[in-house]
């Protein structure tokens, strides 16, 4: 869904990145989908704290465009650390979206004020009116969720939906 959002964008010039190695398999599968290359943020811990500090990219990210995913968002804290890392790092563009934008605190405002182009996130969470959203793009999930009920209802395969 969020794959098709995207592709409604120009991508001659992107590349998935992966915020982690740790999310590099989720990463490479939107690259796969998108058939982008894809880039990974290497993240390290400091032996004196818990703070994971991205100390290198593996790819080529400059003068690109940047696609950046995650399965859910909830302050929207590491999103925008890693959005703008890439921006400093010469990203031209940055598009990111998230399957659950559950969005608490401020993570809304945070994306407004950020260097992100549209963050697009799907309505399994109700998002409040109340707050801006000027680059949040949402996504219905009703036609999925109906196709997948009849699939199922027929003995058809639900991973052919979201392929």
């Amino acid at each position: 869904m969020i794959c098709n959002f995207m592709r409604q964008k120009d991508l001659s010039n992107a590349v998935v990145v992966s915020p982690d190695v740790g999310s590099a398999d989720e990463a490479g599968a939107y690259a796969r989908r998108l058939d982008l290359p894809l880039a990974i943020m290497d993240k390290r811990r400091h032996a004196d704290d818990e703070k994971a500090e991205i100390q290198n990219i593996i790819g080529d990210i400059e003068g690109r465009d940047a696609l950046l995913f995650d399965d859910e968002v909830l302050t929207g804290g590491s999103m925008m650390e890693a959005i703008r890392i890439l921006k400093d790092k010469g990203a031209r563009r940055i598009l990111a979206g998230c399957t659950h934008g559950v969005f608490s605190g401020q993570a809304m405002e945070r994306i407004d004020q950020s260097p992100v182009e549209v963050f697009a996130t799907t309505n399994t969470i109700p998002l409040p009116q109340d707050k801006p959203r000027r680059k949040i793009e949402v996504l219905s999930v009703a036609r999925l969720l109906g196709d997948s009920i009849k699939a199922i209802h027929h003995g058809e395969s639900v991973s052919r939906l979201i392929g």
